[in-house]
């Protein structure tokens, strides 16, 4: 799989991939019947290789916003596909729909309003990448151990995830849910990808080792609801993985100002998501409703993503890249919808959202989001 240049993803061994972070767990007591594979996957709990970004992560400020630092090779979206071994993505759901000039997904349409379109896609895509870096390429915290089965993936988006996952593991089996038939045609053999609404009835098997659900919680009208079925099919003492945005702004040196653009865009969009029935700052909650769904051993990490290129540290300064096109490539997703539907005209849009762009563009403000990754284990006795 593809990183930009200079990531240190590409010295890592495949050992170091999903290594599990120094957390302290909501519940720690262990399923009754605890086991030696499960006292080994409680030591990795104690492993120290937390990502660049971890949350304990002091972010140096220094860097500038020179046009043209990284070049456009640093995003190679066409090495994030180059696989060997594939077979054909099996789906015939492939109509959308349009609103506002953007596509959005026909199956089920206004489950998810976000925009399934090219410029998402390579939106997605990037952040994939950006996430590489940012947790020194890792694809998961939960210590799943090196022999699982079958992993799913909810609410997968452009694939990338499950395929990384697919090269892996490949003695596994790999299935990837959405409501849109982006994914790619071609994928590792390993890998299934189908087109089918994450909160409707289970239908997806069962005895599922690992289930994964990345940027989901926040556009769940029952989070919990959702982690009970998966619950209900998933071995005992498997994992569940939820890594979201919690879509506030944050600083550790109180540089951000009153009334900044970027955080009255945050709060704009938590109301835009209740217009839904969803919480734009969900991320946070995550180990409740993992709680709340049964599960125990709940591990919480976080990660920092700057706005922009304040970091002095090169790799910080190119996650802040990346995440700060994201959010501009984000601004007009949710200007075709949700905006519009809190009364805000197009002139109006374009002139805040100009704002926004130039407030992450100064780099006296040390702002970042924060990326939550809530783990969670079903109790062996289950």
């Amino acid at each position: 799989m593809g990183s930009p240049t200079g990531s240190k993803r590409s010295s890592r061994s495949d050992s170091e991939a999903g290594a599990a972070p120094r957390s302290s767990p909501i519940n720690k007591s262990s399923p009754p019947g605890h086991s030696d594979d499960q006292r080994h996957l409680d030591e990795e709990l104690t492993a120290e290789n937390l990502g660049l970004l971890h949350g304990d992560a002091i972010i140096e400020p220094g860097g500038s916003d020179e046009d043209g630092e990284f070049s456009p090779s640093e995003f190679d979206a066409e090495s994030l596909s180059n696989f060997s071994d594939s077979t054909s993505l099996n789906s015939s759901i492939l109509q959308h729909s349009f609103v506002n000039g953007r596509r959005y997904h026909r199956y089920r349409h206004g489950r998810y309003p976000i925009p399934n379109d090219d410029a998402e896609q390579n939106r997605e895509d990037m952040l994939h990448t950006m996430m590489l870096e940012a947790t020194d390429g890792k694809l998961y915290y939960a210590p799943i151990g090196d022999h699982i089965q079958k992993i799913i993936d909810l609410g997968t988006g452009t694939g990338l995830w499950a395929m990384d996952m697919g090269d892996k593991f490949r003695g596994a089996e790999i299935l990837g849910i959405d409501l849109s038939p982006i994914q790619p045609q071609w994928v590792p053999a390993n890998v299934t990808f189908i087109i089918d609404d994450v909160e409707a009835e289970w239908l997806n098997g069962d005895d599922w080792d690992f289930v994964h659900l990345r940027n989901m919680i926040p556009v769940m009208k029952s989070p919990v609801d959702l982690l009970k079925q998966a619950y209900d099919h998933m071995k005992p003492g498997g994992w569940v993985e939820l890594q979201d945005v919690d879509g506030d702004v944050h600083s550790d040196d109180d540089t951000v100002p009153d009334g900044w653009p970027l955080k009255r865009f945050t709060e704009i969009l938590l109301e835009g998501f209740a217009k839904f029935g969803t919480n734009a700052h969900a991320a946070v909650f995550g180990g409740q409703y993992l709680e709340e769904a049964g599960f125990v051993n709940i591990q919480h990490n976080y990660i920092k993503l700057p706005y922009g290129t304040w970091p002095k540290d090169k790799v910080m300064r190119l996650v802040g890249m990346y995440y700060r096109i994201a959010c501009e490539e984000f601004f007009p997703a949710v200007g075709a919808i949700h905006f519009p539907m809190l009364g805000w005209e197009k002139d109006e849009m374009e002139i805040f959202f100009m704002q926004c762009r130039q407030a992450m563009r100064d780099p006296k403000v040390h702002a970042y989001g924060k990326m939550h990754f809530w783990s969670g284990q079903k109790p062996l006795d289950a």
